[in-house]
């Protein structure tokens, strides 16, 4: 099986770059042509299934990716942590390494824990796995869903910090399952 994950296109909350989390938001012009770039490269490769955030923002990427002729299937699952508190605040107003301690794993008043979102995301992928080990799928998601599957997939560093990767708009990931 072999599993590519796309981050959405850019919408103007990212260019602003504010948490955004479960706001739903469309992509911005810029958004649209970085989707029909990876649409581009997909291309020649054979994709059987496009599993997508339900937010239209993973919608319209998952859309222009699948041009009409991939079959998309939407889930929960693959929303945007909750950021509850802190949405539609700058990056920069909160300490992001700590925000993304696995390790100290912060229970915030209203914002998803980290570790309550590595659960959510690893219990997915297992579903998948499960389900459709003889297919190629593209899940279509956010920065925080890409950032949980990539220590996923490489294992937790020792310290906890999650917030070392980087994750730009329309960026694909492959993991070879």
């Amino acid at each position: 099986m072999k599993l590519y994950v796309v981050r959405h296109g850019e919408t103007l909350e990212n260019a602003n770059d504010c948490l955004v989390g479960r706001l739903n938001s469309s992509l911005t012009n810029e958004g649209i042509q970085q989707a029909k770039k990876v649409r581009d490269y997909f291309k020649d490769k054979k994709i059987d299934l496009i599993i997508s955030s339900p937010l239209d923002r993973c919608k319209q990427t998952s859309e222009i990716i699948s041009d009409g002729k991939i079959p998309i299937m939407y889930s929960d699952s693959l929303l945007g942590r909750d950021h509850g508190e802190f949405t539609g605040k700058p990056k920069k107003s909160i300490n992001f390494d700590e925000y993304w301690n696995y390790n100290k794993n912060i229970q915030y008043k209203q914002a998803e824990s980290v570790q309550d979102l590595y659960n959510r995301v690893a219990k997915l992928i297992e579903d998948i796995k499960d389900k459709y080990h003889d297919k190629n799928v593209v899940i279509v998601t956010h920065s925080g869903i890409m950032r949980v599957l990539y220590y996923y997939f490489k294992g937790i560093p020792s310290d906890g910090i999650l917030s070392e990767i980087t994750i730009r708009n329309c960026e694909v990931f492959e993991y070879d399952i």
